[in-house]
């Protein structure tokens, strides 16, 4: 699944600096766009955090929140090379992700399809995080703020869902760029 443009109301991308994504995402958001950056997409929501996040999406008129990475992101590559040294925290939380793709999975000879689902399943549990977050969830629930999240591939200049990630990955063992 791919989208062109976010029509309505501003948004708040969640990204990892080290995918260069802010050009890309400015192209497609019609309306505003804002962004907050954690190293490898995880980020940390003490109190003091969410109540940045909150000052910002009420200043701004924040109306989607939308988690992005790019598939190639150097941190999930990281945790799938046997022989690299963990760079930070961020390499616990995706190895223990990376624990939960299917044994059939792991030993597939594509491995941009092993990141992709890696990097689908760091986003969503990223997502339901800040919606479990004591301040920051409630707001966006209260307020009915969308949340999304997206695995970038930049040679096809697609977003993927999870879901479609899941469906096409897992089910079929294909990513098809349509």
């Amino acid at each position: 699944m791919s989208f062109n443009k976010l029509e309505f109301g501003n948004c708040l991308f969640l990204i990892c600096p080290t995918d260069y994504m802010e050009n890309v995402l400015n192209r497609i958001c019609s309306t505003k766009a804002f962004f907050y950056m954690s190293l490898g997409a995880s980020f940390s929501w003490d109190i003091a955090t969410q109540k940045n996040l909150i000052q910002l999406i009420e200043e701004q008129k924040i109306t989607q929140i939308v988690f992005v990475t790019k598939y190639s992101n150097l941190f999930y590559k990281e945790v799938l090379e046997p022989n690299s040294e963990p760079f930070l925290t961020v390499y616990d939380t995706l190895l223990k992700l990376d624990k939960t793709l299917p044994d059939y999975f792991l030993n597939q000879s594509h491995p941009i399809l092993r990141v992709m689902l890696l990097a689908s399943r760091h986003l969503q549990s990223q997502q339901k995080h800040i919606l479990e977050t004591s301040l920051l969830g409630n707001l966006i629930k209260q307020k009915k703020i969308i949340t999304q999240s997206f695995v970038y591939h930049p040679n096809n200049e697609v977003f993927y869902t999870p879901k479609t990630i899941e469906n096409k990955v897992l089910l079929y063992g294909d990513l098809s760029p349509n």
